[in-house]
Order: C-alpha cells, then structure tokens, then sequence
C-alpha cells in the first residue's frame, strides 16, 4: 500500500557538491504534519550513476543504523522526478558555524563543551563501523568527511554527524563502488587518504 505524502518546502538548510538540503513540511493523511529535512539530489545529477548511486546508497545505509548521535534517515523517494532523502530534521547549527562564532569575538571553545561533542563524534563513528542491522556483520562504514560543518549541534546539547554521502561501507545491496576518486574536503582529510 502506497501512501502519499506532501512535502512544502520552507528554506535551504545546505548545498554540498551533490544536491541542497531543505527544511521542508511534511504531510500525509489525517492532516498529519511535521518537519524534516529533504536532501534533493541536483537535477542534473539525477541522471548522473555514480551521484544517483551515491545518494540512495547513503539513505539505505542510514536507514540501518540507530545511534543518538547519527541523523536519522526516514525514506528515499522521489521528488517530481529526483531522488530525495527524508531525514530528521535537526534545528541548530553547525560546528563549524560555532567555530567561527567564538573566533568572531575572539573566545575559546570551552574545554568541557570540547570534549563532549568530541565524545558524541566518536561514539556516532564507532556505531557506524561497528554497527550490525538485523543480525548482519558489522556495516564497517567509514564516513570519509567528517568536518565541523558535518557535525550539527542542538541549543539542548545534542550532536548529531550528517553527510555520509561518501561514506565507504560494507553492506548488502549497496550500488555504489569505492574507487580511487577523492571525495571530500581537502582540508579535513586523513593523510592516507591523500596519497
């Protein structure tokens, strides 16, 4: 059974190399309501394999795993003719937003408050190389861009790692190949990973 759903787009969130991610309403029968973050694929990607692949890679791998500090993923579905992920909608901002915040008006990162999203990071990561969905082996998924401006904070505390477009990950049913193209913000990567 098919069920519909509407989706009304409010503002972008984001834009990465791959599409744009929205603050959208959702809605479904019953005057059901509530608000999400659609990730839409750019319209001259849809087409394109390896991104198309990419995308609907990331959304079934998130879609396995539950962890409080990884953004959740609800569905992959299209869009007036693209692919789109629905997840949950994290208000806040970014790491790196905060960052630059304290840095503005030259004020240190406090070191508790260091240490926790640090710790949230780390645990968010384990889960993902370590994490088994449904009694298969462990997903092994390295997120491959983990960057201040993939970990979002909440005004509770909640850290939340997004963006595992590029993640590499053993699971079955994934299209998408890991070759020797180098995804990801310069920047912010591992040594390895640049030779």
């Amino acid at each position: 059974m098919a069920v519909a759903r509407r989706f009304h787009l409010a503002r972008e969130l984001g834009v990465g190399s791959f599409g744009a991610v929205y603050l959208a309403e959702m809605e479904s029968a019953g005057g059901f309501r509530r608000k999400v973050a659609l990730k839409l694929l750019r319209p001259e990607l849809d087409q394109v394999s390896d991104a198309s692949r990419r995308l609907r890679d990331e959304a079934r791998l998130l879609g396995r795993l539950r962890h409080r500090h990884i953004v959740q993923v609800d569905d992959l579905i299209r869009v007036n003719g693209r692919w789109a992920v629905v997840m949950e909608y994290v208000p806040g901002f970014d790491l790196e937003q905060l960052l630059l915040g304290l840095k503005a008006i030259d004020a240190p990162f406090p070191p508790l408050a260091a240490v926790q999203v640090t710790r949230a990071v780390a645990l968010a990561l384990d889960a993902a190389y370590t994490g088994r969905a449904g009694g298969e082996e462990p997903l092994r998924v390295v997120h491959r861009d983990i960057k201040p401006s993939n970990v979002r904070l909440t005004e509770e505390g909640e850290v939340k790692v997004l963006d595992f477009g590029i993640a590499r990950a053993d699971f079955q049913g994934r299209e998408a190949k890991t070759e020797q193209v180098r995804y990801g913000s310069v920047a912010y990567m591992s040594p390895e990973r640049l030779l």
